[in-house]
């Protein structure tokens, strides 16, 4: 576990992170959605995400199998979740 909010928590498996071209890792994760009403887990997603460390953008190129070749490279937007596995990814290459 990376992180947890009250909307979800985010998990990490630093055993897939691969280097790619300079400053760019890939590696899988998993979000588990929780409603905020009951705190049960309503939804999981494994995402397969390249992580560019000398900007802090990701993009997902794969969730639960689906590859996504047109991924364009995003801001976290302040997204906790998502800026944890960024700093958490980046921090242990």
């Amino acid at each position: 576990e990376v992180s947890r909010t009250p909307v979800g928590i985010q998990y990490l498996d630093r055993e897939s992170v691969k280097k790619r071209e300079k400053g760019v890792i890939e590696i899988s994760t998993k979000y588990i959605k929780i409603d905020v009403n009951t705190s049960m887990n309503i939804e999981e997603n494994i995402y397969t995400m390249k992580i560019n460390c000398l900007t802090n953008k990701f993009k997902d190129i794969s969730v639960n199998g689906e590859d996504f070749l047109k991924a364009k490279w995003e801001d976290p937007n302040g997204d906790k979740l998502i800026n944890d596995v960024i700093s958490d990814s980046c921090n242990n290459v």
